[in-house]
Order: C-alpha cells, then structure tokens, then sequence
C-alpha cells in the first residue's frame, strides 16, 4: 500500500469510518476527548527522544506521507533463487511504534499452517489473530517477540488459532505511528503508540446487525500465546473498574530463554472481566460511545512500572493527539537525511527502507531507569540514558549501526552502552541479543564490530575503555561465555583461532565462516585499541585481523574451510559448512584489506573479470556463486570495484540493484530485514556512499539517486549537501565529484571532513566514464604492508617471566596462543637479553627488547619495505613454529628494487620439537635453547624451547627492497619471528 500525504491518510480513514458508518455506528471519527494533558506528556516524551534528530536543523518536510510500513510484509518480489530458510519476505511488520520504541503493536496473522517464517503480520492471509504488543522486525527465527495479543471481537470464542478470514486490505491502513483496520464484522481498530505505551481505539459499529442480534463487544487479552508459543504462561488481573494488569511470559528466540513481560491497561469506561488461566474476556458498554479507548503500558521489570510508563508517558485520552505526536516524532527522524528530486516511487521506497532502519535496537528501561538486566536483576541506567536491547549483531554491525551512529550520536552511544551493561552483568559483550539474553546464534563475535561501528561513525559516548577490556578479554581467551553461551561459538572452535589462526572444519557445522567473523572482530578490536591509545593491543589484533588468509585456497583463490592437519574442504557445502552462504559469496566479505585480496586473486584485472560474474544474479540466495542481496554476507562487495580502478562498475551494480531488487510494495525486500539492516543498505545505497570499513570513520562513493540529498548532522546545526547534476533512475554514472569546490579523483571520503557544514556536488550520467580510475593505489587497506623494520611488525607476546601472570592470564597473550611462553630468564641464560644483540653463524642479530609487550611476529603476510634498501648475500631469521606436528612451510618473497622477486620456503620446526620427541630438521639449526617454558599465570616446566636459525641465498648484485613473509603455511601451524638480518 502505497501513502502519498496526510490527505491520503485521512482519506482512508474516512473509508474506515465509512464501512462503520455504513452499519449505523459512525464511530471511529476523530473526535478528540477529554484530557489534553495526555496528548501533551505524550508529545513531551517523544519529543525529548526526538531532540537528538536535529529538530531545529531545518523546515521538516512532511515526509512519513513516504512510508509504506507495509514494504516487506510479503514475499520478495524479486525472489532469491534459494534464500536463507525463512528468508523469502522481509519479515517486518506495519503496526504502531515510535523510533527505536518498546512497544510495537501490530496486527498477527497466520503462518500458513505452520509453513511460513518467521511468524508474525504475512500480508497473504486474510487473517488477523491478535494484535500483540511487540515485534521484531525482519528477524529470522520463530520467538520474535509477539506477546499479549489483544483482539476486538464480538465472539471470543472465534480468537486466535479459531479464527476465520476477517479482513481485507482494501480496509487496511498504516503509517508511522499509526495503524487502522475495520474488520470484516465492523470493528475499527486503531493503533498508536508512545515510546513504552500503545494507544487503542476500538469502535465497534454499536447498531449494526450484529450489535443488535445482542452481541456483546470484547477486547480479548491473550497472556497464554506469543507469535511462536503456542502455550505459555500467563497472568492477568483487574486494577479497580476500568484497568487490567498482569504479566506473560514470552521470548524464546531462537531457542534463547524466556522472560517476563508485564503490563498495565486503563480503559475510559468501566469494563467487566471475566479471566481464565491468563485469559481476560473485556467487555463494556459501547452503545452511546462506540469508540472504546485503552491505553496500556509495558515493563520488562514490573506492573507497577508499566503504569508508571503509562502514567508518564500518556496520562490522558487523547488519541488523536498522541497519533500526531507520534507522527512528528517519526517525521523529525526521517528529516535528518531530506531528498529532493526523483519519483515519488523513489521517495517512497527511500524514506521506508529509512524508517525501518530506526525500528531497533529497542528501548528497554522504564521511565524511572529500571531494567532487567543478563543477570536477571533489576538495574537503573546512568541518568540521562536508556537501555535498549534487540540486538541482531551480525546483521547490523556492517551497515545499520554506521548509520544510525553518525545521525543520532547521542541514542547510538546509549546503544553501545547498553552492551557494555550487559557485558558487566554477563561476562561478555553479547553477539546476538534479543531481550536480557545473548542468544547464542549466527557466527563470530559480532557483537565487537558493532561496538566500534557505532564509536567510528561518531557515536563514542560511551564507555570505550570498558568496551575494550572485553573485547581483549574474549579476542585473547578460548572459553568466554555470556549468559551460558559461548561469544566465540565454542572453546574448541576459539581455540582453533588462537592457536592455529583459523577456525578448522574439524568443529562441524557452520566453521568454515568462523575465521572471517573472528577476523573482522579482531580488526575492530584493533581500530577500538587505536583510537585509545592502545599501540600493543593495536598490533597485535590488526595482525590477527589477517588471519582470513589462512583459509585463502591460493590454488582455488578462493576462501575455503580448512582443517586442523591444513588439508583443505575443496567443496564446501553452501549453508552448512559456511553459515548463510558459500565459499564464493564469503571469499569477497574481507572488505578491510581489499588489496590485500585483490593481490591473492591475481591482481584488478582478475578481480574485476570475477567480480563481473558475480553480479549476473542480483538475488541468488545461498547456493548459487553470485550475488545475494537477501543476507548480509553480499553487503559490501558491490563496492569492492572501488578498490580495482573500476569505480563506475560499483556505480552501475548498485544502482541495479536498487532498481530491480527493491520495490515500493509489500514484497519490496529482497529477503529479511533482519532489524533494519537490509533496509539500511537501502539507505546508503541510494544517497551514494557506504560505510565499506565499518570499524573505520569513513564513506566510499557510488552514486546518488536523488537532485539533492541534504544530510543534518546531530548538533542542528551543521549539514552535508550531496548535489547531483543529471541524477536519473538510470543515470548512475560518476562524471566528476567536488568536495567543497575541490575535485574529487577517487571514491572515498572521511567522516570527519564532512562533518561541517560540507556540500558533495556529483555530476552524472547515463553512460560511464573513467572518474576514479587512477585511484585503486589510494584507496584504504589495512593489510599488514606498512612496515619500515621488524620491531614495527611485532604482534605477539612469547616471552613470559617466571612467577608472573601475563595480562589477565590470557593465553592469546602468550607464545603458542594456548598458555605456553618462552621463560625471560632462561632465555637470558641462553644468551638472549632484552634489547640485547644474538650472534649466530657470523651474524648479528637484534633481539627484541619487548617493551611493548610484543616481542615476535607471527607471520602473517607482512611486507616490511627496507628504510634504506641494501644489497646482501644471506637473509638469516631467528624464529620457531608452534602447535606444529611438522614443520610448516610457507613461502617468503624477496623483492629487489628493480622490481624483480625470489622466492623461498621458509621452514621452522616446532619450538619445542613435539616435547622433546622430534628432531630439528636440515632446513634449521639451534640457535637458543631455552631450559624451560613458562605458563600464562607464571608457573613454569622442564620442557625446553628453542628458537632456530634459518637463511637464504640471495642474488648480492642486486639491492633488496622489501621482505614479504608467509601469509598461510602448508599444514596449519603458526610461524614466529623474532630477529631477521641482511648480511
């Protein structure tokens, strides 16, 4: 259903109210009633939530005329080949809410005899079962929420799983805050909603056929069911002659635990309710006041703070005026981004895709700062905070959380807050978060990505320290668990990671998607310990971050599952061995090193000839080889071509997609919105730019589709202006693009040189040109090829010191990444000091004076360019490998400075030689032996540890340039480094 203006609105109101009418009830008309004070608390509150959206930034445009909420309510129109399960429509819904609300009231129709998920409003039935009070927009999973349902009926009997068809959508109207529907025996039902309210006004045609064969009208409340619980517990009771209160027990997403809703319900009349077993059968007297209104409250902690949320929040009666409020307070979000320009089409599926970006996270404190906290008790939040939950992690965390950090700053950093509270009362920051619980799916860890995601696009009121600490925690430990479920899936599969760089596929299901997500987790681990000034935690996790390349099949090029012996899953198995996708669709999702990437594919060319391929299916699903719009996986890599000198393929691939994938209708989504994550892509797509580097504060460029995009920053004060001159629906074209009247020769821009008063001016066209194409060089990667010496690419802790626990006992801060270190003082004794010099065979080697806290690099692929190039007959390097049952091979590149290579094998036995049952092979000798190890907490053995030398033979007529270590090894141990000389 397409809503044009306000007009349109009480255009199809008035059709409501007609069909009333039309049984002789006239009720349903907007009559204000008494009690104004309401509508003003009302408003108060919502427009306190709405000061951060930059209400004094401009003259808002009516633009909630522009939202359909119904977008997404049906299968896709442009359907995914094989989609995820429970993957063909965008699972939203079209009830009343307010930004970022608790309640979220919405009609609940069938599931099709069970067949379609996830369960909740499916805009093909015809039935409407209850309009329960909450909602999870677009999430995948069975227990979206769901709970309370409430239904105006003449027949109680015929609610719920009894019910027949009983509406229409030619009866059917939605909005934001707002939403109306006459059912098929003349009730008109209206929904809206303050942030922890609902609003209902039920008229009930009083003189109709119906009516006067002396049906009784009832609201039915409903605590014994949710969406997916069929059976649940629930309690309700009467409070004096007009109000209900009670409690149901809901939640379950997932398979996560369950927890308690409570509610608290006034009515403008007197009622009279009969209840059984969490079943309240509502009636009253409707014949001289059809229009029968209830306002309830919601509380995650108790009844009596849903009054209070009710009392505070909408004291009054209202309903029109708090209709309204809602109303504007959506309108003063969505003008935080105003076009101009293009189809009303455009605009509508522009402004929707918006809206639903601002559904979740979902408010979860009371008005005087209770919540329930992961610990099951009752907290308060910092003043001047909230405390939201619904947090769907790893879809959020690459394109939703961005955005809503760099519009609405202040809620974001209550949102990053939030998880940084539920950690303190966990143990960890949860990665997948409905209510009070980390549910425990979708794999790594990415509940870290979208705590910096947030902090880099400009939300960084928060907590960051404490957020760091546990990033470190779960990054460096193999068994860290929130509210009983592992964040890094499992100790084996963490460990795996520590200890061998990668998740192996020994751990079964879903592993072979593991290491990118622990990566990507990493990488904003070390973007967080940046910015704080953390240089150690910096190095060491941005090597980490490199760990994807371990699964890079350099025969393949592609990123495959591997296992524990390094042997490779050559055919892995789409949505089984790799969640959610396959080994094509995850080898283009390492969007931080894109050149990195680009180099293991064989270069731009490559790159660009693949990624051509890729993008014949806009909407593949999880089988196919191509692109898949549905699921989050795909997300970046349209705007990979970005990084290959190819800019204006991003620009003609993402306008396709915008153009086919996306619609304005009901099956408008490509596939879940997952809380507003597909929709955000939306957003981002359609002005121009998108957060490719999530954990990094800037913007790569494709094109925007409107005149003019108007973006108001936070502060009410400041705005970008994105103009663009020939912008059409198929004019995707970058000609030429200005920052502040300076020209723009590459697609990147950083957040912090627009957040002033900044204008963007594209000039397109309908053909392509070469705008960009020198700039693949420029663009940022966070590969590990920055290096000017060895001490700068230091990125492990192996020496401990006897007695000493390392930092917080953590066994990611020692040698083997399992608990194992070099002794400081056997080494000592061995002849290797601190800063100190180690000579072997005639060379002379700096060892590390660890003051850093890293004393050894784990070879990962790092460049280290010379300071001063030098000719040279040997290369020698100190190092050893661990966890190796063998010695790992790997090659190492050595580049002259006229460019020309060699290539060797690097090769280390194990430092300590399998316990003392192997033998140092031919390719190594002995340098140091040390007489014991040390663990984490400072305890130490009998078992010796040797670091070993090895050289090559380098080509003395010519100079070297740079030194390129292995990025992967055969077998799957870990190479180390600790001293490498040029003689």
């Amino acid at each position: 259903m397409n809503l044009h203006s306000h007009k349109h609105f009480r255009k199809n109101l008035a059709i409501g109210i007609a069909v009333a009418a039309l049984s002789g009830c006239g009720g349903g008309s907007d009559q204000a009633s008494a009690g104004s004070v309401g509508a003003s608390a009302a408003a108060n509150s919502l427009a306190k939530d709405a000061a951060a959206a930059n209400s004094s930034a401009a003259a808002h445009a009516g633009l909630t005329q522009y939202v359909n909420p119904f977008i997404g309510t049906a299968d896709s129109a442009a359907p995914a080949t094989d989609p995820v399960p429970a993957g063909a429509r965008g699972g939203t819904f079209p009830g009343a809410t307010t930004p970022f609300g608790m309640v979220q009231w919405t009609p609940m129709t069938p599931s099709n005899g069970g067949q379609d998920h996830p369960v909740g409003y499916i805009y093909k039935e015809k039935t409407i079962t209850g309009f329960p009070l909450t909602q999870m927009s677009g999430s995948g999973c069975d227990g979206n929420q769901g709970e309370l349902p409430i239904m105006p009926t003449f027949d109680p009997s015929a609610v719920g799983i009894n019910a027949k068809e009983n509406f229409d959508h030619k009866n059917e109207t939605a909005r934001p805050g707002y939403y109306q529907v006459t059912l098929n025996d003349g009730i008109n039902t209206e929904l809206t909603a303050t942030t922890r309210s609902g609003f209902g006004r039920f008229t009930f045609p009083a003189k109709s056929a119906i009516a006067s064969a002396n049906k009784t009208p009832y609201l039915v409340f409903d605590a014994t069911r949710t969406n997916t619980i069929a059976s649940t517990t629930g309690v309700i009771k009467t409070e004096g002659k007009d109000g209900l209160s009670g409690s149901t027990v809901g939640g379950n997403f997932c398979g996560a635990r369950t927890y308690t809703l409570y509610f608290y319900a006034k009515f403008d009349r007197n009622i009279s309710a009969t209840i059984n077993n969490g079943k309240a059968n509502v009636s009253f007297d409707a014949s001289s006041k059809p229009a029968v209104l209830m306002k309830i409250g919601l509380s995650y902690v108790s009844s009596d703070n849903a009054r209070k949320n009710l009392e505070q929040e909408n004291p009054g009666w209202d309903f029109n005026a708090v209709r309204d409020t809602a109303d504007d307070a959506w309108n003063k979000r969505l003008n935080t981004i105003q076009v101009s320009g293009g189809s009303d089409t455009e605009k509508r599926k522009f402004y929707t895709a918006l809206y639903h970006s601002l559904l979740s996270p979902n408010t979860n404190s009371d008005v005087n700062g209770d919540y329930l906290g992961f610990d099951q008790k009752t907290h308060k939040v910092q003043d001047g905070r909230t405390q939201y939950v619904n947090y769907s992690n790893w879809d959020v965390y690459r394109s939703l959380i961005p955005l809503n950090g760099m519009l609405f700053p202040k809620e974001t950093s209550d949102m990053m807050q939030s998880l940084v509270n539920d950690a303190d009362q966990c143990g960890a920051i949860p990665r997948w978060a409905p209510i009070n619980v980390d549910a425990g799916i979708m794999p790594g860890d990415s509940g870290v990505p979208t705590i910096m995601g947030g902090y880099a696009f400009g939300a960084t009121n928060f907590d960051a320290g404490k957020a760091l600490d546990y990033m470190t925690l779960v990054g460096n430990k193999a068994d860290v668990q929130c509210t009983g479920d592992h964040v890094r899936d499992s100790v084996d599969r963490m460990n795996d990671y520590l200890v061998h760089g990668y998740a192996a596929m020994d751990n079964g299901w879903w592993a072979g998607s593991l290491t990118f997500e622990f990566s990507t987790a990493d990488f904003a681990t070390a973007q967080l310990a940046k910015a704080l000034g953390d240089n150690t935690n910096y190095q060491l996790f941005l090597s980490r971050s490199a760990n994807w390349k371990n699964q890079f099949n350099p025969a393949r090029k592609q990123l495959l599952p591997r296992y524990r012996n390094g042997n490779w899953l050559l055919n892995p198995q789409p949505n089984a061995d790799m969640v959610e996708g396959n080994a094509e669709q995850y080898t283009w999702m390492s969007a931080y090193d894109a050149r990195g990437l680009f180099g293991l594919v064989g270069g731009n060319a490559a790159a660009i000839a693949r990624l051509d391929t890729f993008f014949q299916n806009l909407n593949a699903g999880v089988n196919l080889p191509n692109f898949y719009m549905g699921n989050e996986p795909s997300f970046a890599t349209p705007w990979l071509y970005n990084w290959s000198g190819a800019p204006w393929r991003t620009q003609k691939v993402v306008r396709d997609v915008v153009n086919t994938v996306f619609s304005d209708g009901p099956g408008g989504l490509p596939g879940n919105d997952d809380l507003g994550a597909v929709s955000s892509w939306y957003v981002w797509a359609a002005i121009g730019l998108y957060p490719e580097i999530q954990a990094v504060g800037g913007l790569t460029i494709g094109s925007p589709m409107f005149d003019k995009v108007t973006i108001h920053w936070a502060d009410g004060k400041k705005k970008l202006m994105i103009k663009a001159n020939g912008a059409a629906t198929n004019s995707p074209y970058v000609q030429s693009l200005k920052l502040n009247g300076k020209a723009l020769d590459m697609p990147w821009l950083w957040l912090t040189d627009l957040k002033d008063n900044s204008t963007l001016h594209f000039s397109l066209a309908a053909s392509e040109s070469q705008w960009g194409q020198d700039s693949a060089a420029k663009m940022p990667s966070f590969g590990l090829d920055g290096f000017t010496s060895l001490s700068d690419a230091l990125n492990n802790r192996g020496i401990g010191s006897d007695g000493q626990k390392t930092t917080r006992g953590l066994e990611g801060y020692t040698y083997d990444m399992g608990g194992w270190s070099y002794s400081s003082q056997a080494l000592a004794a061995a002849g290797a000091s601190p800063g100190g010099s180690v000579s072997f065979n005639g060379i002379q080697f700096s060892w590390p004076d660890g003051k850093l806290g890293l004393d050894n690099m784990v070879s990962q692929g790092q460049t280290i360019t010379l300071a001063k190039p030098q000719a040279a007959g040997t290369l020698a390097i100190l190092g050893s490998s661990t966890n190796a049952s063998s010695a790992p091979t790997g090659k190492l590149n050595v580049t002259y400075t006229d460019n020309t290579q060699a290539s060797f094998d690097l090769r280390f036995d194990d430092w300590t030689l399998g316990g003392g049952s192997a033998k140092v092979g031919s390719y190594n000798q002995i340098a140091l032996t040390s007489a014991h190890r040390v663990d984490q907490n400072g305890n130490s053995d009998s078992t010796k540890a040797y670091v070993y030398y090895w050289d090559a033979q380098l080509d003395q007529k010519r100079t070297v340039k740079s030194i390129t270590l292995p990025y992967q090894t055969d077998n799957g141990a870990v190479m180390h480094v600790f001293s490498m000389a040029l003689k």
